[in-house]
C-alpha cells in the first residue's frame, strides 16, 4: 500500500474510533454469549444469567451515577454564560413549570390511588418463607455487597 492510503486509513480509524469500539463490544458480547452457553443447552441457567448480568448491571449503575454531575455542570456553565436579566426570566419560568407539573402529578397520583387501590389483593401464590428456601451462595452475597 502506498503511504497515502495508509494515512487515509489511519485518519478514518482516528475519527471513528468510538463507533468501531462500540461495534467491537457488541460483536464481543455476542461471541461471549454464544461461547459461554452450556453445551447441549439452548438456554442459560438462571444463576449463570445472573452472573453475566451482574457486570451489565454495574455498568449501567456507573452510567447513571455519571448523568447527574454532567447535567448539573452543563447547567451551571450555561447559566453562567447568560445575561442576568435573561437568567432571572428563565429561572422564574423553570420554577413555574416545575410547580405546575408537580401539582398535576400529585393530582393524577391521588386519582389513581383512589380508583385502583394499589397494594390490595390476595396473597395467593406468594411464598411466605422465600428467604429460607432460596439457595444463596457466597457469590450472591458478594455481588449484593458490590451492588
Amino acid at each position: 500500500m502506498s503511504g497515502r492510503v495508509v494515512t487515509n486509513i489511519k485518519g478514518c480509524l482516528k475519527t471513528n474510533v468510538l463507533t468501531l469500539l462500540t461495534l467491537a463490544g457488541v460483536f464481543g458480547g455476542v461471541i461471549l454469549g454464544i461461547a459461554l452457553r452450556p453445551p447441549g443447552s439452548e438456554k442459560w441457567a438462571q444463576r449463570d444469567a445472573m452472573y453475566v448480568g451482574f457486570l451489565g448491571e454495574l455498568f449501567l449503575r456507573m452510567l447513571k451515577a455519571l448523568i447527574l454531575p454532567l447535567i448539573v455542570s452543563s447547567l451551571i456553565s450555561a447559566v453562567g454564560n447568560l445575561d442576568l436579566s435573561l437568567s432571572g426570566k428563565i429561572g422564574a419560568r423553570a420554577i413555574a413549570y416545575y410547580m405546575v407539573t408537580t401539582v398535576i402529578a400529585v393530582i393524577i397520583g391521588i386519582i389513581l390511588v383512589v380508583s385502583i387501590h394499589p397494594g390490595q389483593g390476595n396473597d395467593e401464590g406468594i411464598h411466605k418463607d422465600e428467604a429460607s428456601s432460596r439457595d444463596t451462595t457466597t457469590a450472591d452475597t458478594l455481588m449484593d455487597l458490590v451492588r
